[in-house]
């Protein structure tokens, strides 16, 4: 299925796309700074957008939306917004973590903004991997992503979420998570972890440092 892919402007390397190579059909979009990670990994970006304040205006023929400093939506949510509008139910963002925690947390937010919509929508980097849920079962082999050894972990948000999950160390039967209470942190996938959210639920895959 073609993906929206998403460089945001948070430094991105080989390591952090995970594996990540461009296919027929996908969209790539260069949020502000954004767009020189991609290209400087070979992903030219179909499209870049922002109101690049942090980095220079592009200077090459192509698709590109210039958008007012003072706005309410993020950059991101821009690209987002641009590969909803265009029939994309696949997102992967990169750059969106580290550096400033009201940014990661923003984007962390996308991801629900997403779930919403009903469509998927992944946050990585080399060292985590992010997805929120919504109402629905999600499936993740010991080893994906981050390789062996990565923590599970599970937050409720926006309100109590029931979550079973089971193929893990510390499984759960129709728990009622509360977004107030982290109890969902650090477990271990044992083969195959299935997880069952009734409820918005954000599911991360964390490399242990």
């Amino acid at each position: 299925m073609p993906r929206c892919i998403i460089f945001c402007g948070r430094p991105v390397e080989e390591a952090d796309l995970l594996g990540l190579r461009r296919e027929a059909g996908d969209l790539v979009v260069g949020a502000d700074s954004g767009y020189l990670t991609a290209r400087r990994l070979g992903f030219p970006p179909d499209l870049i957008l922002g109101d690049f304040d942090s980095a220079p205006m592009p200077q090459a023929a192509g698709n590109v939306e210039v958008h007012p400093a003072h706005k309410d939506e993020t950059d991101c949510v821009l690209a987002v917004d641009a590969g909803l509008s265009r029939g994309f139910t696949d997102f992967v963002i990169l750059g969106g973590t580290g550096g400033r925690l009201d940014h990661t947390v923003a984007n962390l937010q996308t991801l629900g903004y997403l779930a919403g919509r009903g469509v998927r929508g992944e946050l990585r980097d080399r060292d985590c991997w992010a997805r929120v849920v919504r109402d629905e079962t999600v499936t993740i082999p010991r080893g994906a992503f981050l390789g062996e050894g990565a923590y599970l972990s599970l937050f409720a948000l926006g309100g109590t979420c029931i979550v079973t999950e089971t193929g893990v160390e510390y499984p759960l039967d129709r728990y009622p998570l509360s977004p107030f209470y982290p109890l969902g942190v650090s477990n271990h996938i044992l083969n195959t972890a299935v997880i069952t959210a009734e409820g918005t639920l954000l599911v991360m895959l964390c490399r242990s440092n």
